[in-house]
């Protein structure tokens, strides 16, 4: 015979407290959070870190601990065109996984700042968890930069990661193709995230097959966003974007952020939701497509 379990009142009474009362999920508070939020947090559940740079300086020059390591590429493929596009739902899932996030994980993403494509690919990858239907996401404030100015402990030894259980619920509205923005663009408002230059048309992007931008689209570069220590160490400021305050953009208001790829896109995707914008739909595919397909352009 079994023997049967006995609780004293005191235990009884915890149980209870425990089977009415789970424990509380973990939740940002916001698109962006700083190093003592994270901080406070560090080490609990249903907390995941990912810093975005290299394998030798996630290892060398050190990483928040707990956290796992990617690349902006990781998150990218070439398309049939040349175009970099996300890398399907099933691809992300698993990438996702296999740095050990968890479904419902609170999770906030760094860029080492080493170089540009680290903050790219902080924000890309922020804007593909909620393009996978998970919302409970931040970037760190002043990114790595901004841990160390806190006296955050730095970890070397690089973590086990087991995989996780995220489990992707796609958003298709917070995507837009280059085709449904050609058919909307006239009547459409749309945010393009290339620096002043390449938006007068003045310059471009080598890689880039004509001058100019789409008619009737505003201009918000992303490089307004960047900030560069005395040591050349790269962050990402967290200022209202200046069009929000010079347009007059109702954030309720539907905005296609658009770039010359999705990267650039993706920072005004997340300074725009953390200033309270939500209505946002991103053009992956970005400028470089409505060029290959001889779309219109002007110039200054």
């Amino acid at each position: 015979m079994r023997p049967r379990l006995s609780f004293s009142g005191g235990a009884m009474a915890v149980l209870l407290v425990f089977l009415c009362f789970p424990a509380l999920s973990l939740e940002v508070p916001s698109a962006v959070v700083d190093s003592d939020w994270l901080n406070d947090r560090l080490g609990q559940p249903g907390l995941s870190v990912i810093e975005v740079s290299s394998e030798v300086s996630f290892e060398f020059d050190g990483h928040i601990p707990g956290a796992a390591v990617t690349v902006k590429g990781a998150w990218r493929i070439d398309d049939a065109d040349g175009v970099y596009v996300r890398r399907p739902v099933k691809e992300l899932q698993s990438r996702i996984r296999n740095l050990g996030v968890n479904d419902g994980d609170a999770v906030v993403i760094y860029g080492k700042g080493l170089e540009t494509n680290d903050l790219l690919g902080a924000t890309y990858l922020f804007w593909v968890f909620h393009f996978l239907g998970h919302e409970n996401v931040a970037l760190l404030d002043e990114s790595w930069l901004g841990w160390l100015a806190a006296d955050g402990e730095v970890a070397t030894e690089a973590p086990k990661v087991r995989n996780g259980t995220f489990v992707a619920r796609p958003n298709t509205a917070l995507s837009i193709s280059t085709d449904e923005v050609f058919a909307v663009y006239k009547t459409a408002t749309i945010v393009d995230g290339r620096p002043a230059g390449h938006y007068s048309g003045k310059t471009k992007f080598p890689s880039n097959s004509k001058f100019g931008r789409i008619p009737g689209s505003l201009s918000q570069p992303w490089p307004e966003y960047i900030g560069k220590d005395m040591d050349g160490l790269l962050y990402m400021i967290t200022a209202m974007p200046n069009l929000l305050e010079t347009e007059g953009l109702k954030p309720d208001e539907p905005l296609i952020l658009t770039c010359f790829g999705g990267t650039g896109a993706a920072m005004n995707f997340v300074l725009f939701r953390y200033y309270g914008y939500k209505n946002l739909r991103l053009h992956d595919a970005g400028i470089r497509r409505w060029n290959l397909r001889n779309l219109p352009l002007v110039k200054d």
